[in-house]
C-alpha cells in the first residue's frame, strides 16, 4: 500500500470513528429521554457509566446507583411525562468521547398538575463496546411553569 493509500485510509477511518462516536452520544440522549418518560429505572441506569455524575439544582450526584435512586425519588409521583431533547449540539473530544449540549422541553400532567418547561443539557459520553453511555451530565432548567397560569411571567 502506498503512502497516500495508508494515509487516505487513516483518514477515513477516523472519520468513521467521529461519525460512530458522535452517532452514539445522540443514541445516549434518546435511551436517557425513554427512560425517564416510562419511567423505566434499568434502562436508566444502563445509559450512565458506573461512575458518572449528574449536576442538577439539587447538587451532585457521583455514580450510577445515586443518579437512579435520584429519579427514582423524583418520578415517584404517578404523571404523564415528556421529554423532547432538540438542538443537539456534539463535539467530539477524543477516540469514543463526545461532548453533547442539547435543549430539551417537558411536560407532565396529573389530575391537578400540567406543566411544562425547558432547559439544557451538557453531557460527556463514552463508548464501551459501541454503546454510548453518559458519564457526566448537567442540567439546567430555564422555565417551569403551570400551563394553566402561564409561563411568560
Amino acid at each position: 500500500m502506498s503512502d497516500d493509500s495508508a494515509s487516505a485510509l487513516t483518514s477515513i477511518l477516523e472519520r468513521l470513528e467521529r461519525l460512530e462516536t458522535t452517532d452514539a452520544a445522540r443514541a445516549a440522549a434518546y435511551r436517557y429521554a425513554q427512560a425517564i418518560d416510562t419511567p423505566d429505572f434499568e434502562m436508566l441506569a444502563a445509559v450512565f457509566a458506573p461512575d458518572a455524575s449528574l449536576t442538577t439544582r439539587r447538587g451532585t450526584r457521583h455514580s450510577r446507583e445515586e443518579i437512579v435512586e435520584y429519579y427514582r425519588e423524583a418520578l415517584a409521583a404517578p404523571l404523564a411525562r415528556r421529554h423532547f431533547i432538540v438542538n443537539q449540539q456534539v463535539t467530539w473530544l477524543a477516540p469514543g468521547e463526545a461532548l453533547m449540549r442539547s435543549s430539551f422541553l417537558y411536560t407532565f400532567a396529573g389530575d391537578a398538575t400540567s406543566i411544562v418547561g425547558w432547559g439544557g443539557y451538557v453531557d460527556r459520553v463514552i463508548v464501551h463496546d459501541g454503546i454510548g453511555v453518559i458519564a457526566e451530565k448537567a442540567i439546567t432548567v430555564d422555565a417551569h411553569a403551570d400551563s394553566r397560569t402561564g409561563w411568560a411571567d
